[in-house]
């Protein structure tokens, strides 16, 4: 039960957001794309062209999830304090770790020059969407309640408007004034760090595979 369900409930309140449903496929999230991501870079046919261009947009693709991770922490302070998100990759949009991860997944991809990699991937992109994606958004809405509609409201989930990211842009380049708005290297590291080891892994993978 959420801190915010125990007060509610103390208060003799009913909650209004209903129990969120977890499936199958949100609970292995964090396991089904590493036997995906193994097999691409065991059947991978790199070349020199292609390892260059997927990793760069690997490298990308995971700057931004590095990005994002160090300002969940300031996001869920500043949403527990009903406070509005103009700074930093939430503040552009919702899920900017959505954006890094597909641009992960694209790198590796391309790495491989294996097509049905590409097909693998989309299948795994669809089913964050689909099956992952809305239970997160249930979960925080469940835990932040008002504050997390507004939010929404107020930040788009995945496409910034035109308005929105000039907006975003000027707040962005004010220095940072709060602890929520600063970025937390420790906390990317601990939330990044099993997904750079798989990252390194299949990278040498790849590489082995071009070499011999």
């Amino acid at each position: 039960m959420s801190r915010k369900s125990i007060v509610l409930r103390s208060r003799g309140f009913v909650e209004t957001y209903s129990a969120v449903q977890e499936g199958p496929i949100y609970r292995l999230r964090n396991v089904l794309p590493v036997p995906i991501v193994l097999l691409i870079a065991l059947w991978s046919q790199p070349a020199a062209e292609s390892l260059w261009r997927g990793g760069i947009c690997l490298f990308l693709g995971e700057l931004i999830r590095w990005w994002s991770a160090g300002h969940r922490p300031g996001l869920e302070s500043l949403l527990k304090q009903g406070r509005n998100i103009t700074k930093g990759p939430y503040g552009l949009v919702r899920r900017p770790d959505a954006w890094g991860t597909l641009l992960v997944g694209l790198g590796i991809a391309l790495m491989s020059e294996w097509w049905p990699a590409y097909l693998m991937l989309a299948g795994l992109s669809i089913a964050r969407l689909r099956f992952v994606h809305p239970v997160e958004e249930a979960k925080l809405r469940q835990e932040y309640g008002e504050a997390y509609d507004a939010y929404c409201q107020a930040v788009p989930e995945y496409f910034p408007s035109a308005p929105h990211f000039l907006r975003w842009y000027r707040e962005t380049r004010r220095r940072p004034r709060e602890v929520e708005e600063r970025f937390g290297t420790r906390e990317a590291l601990l939330a990044e760090g099993s997904m750079l080891m798989v990252l390194v892994g299949v990278v040498a993978a790849m590489i082995v595979q071009w070499l011999f």
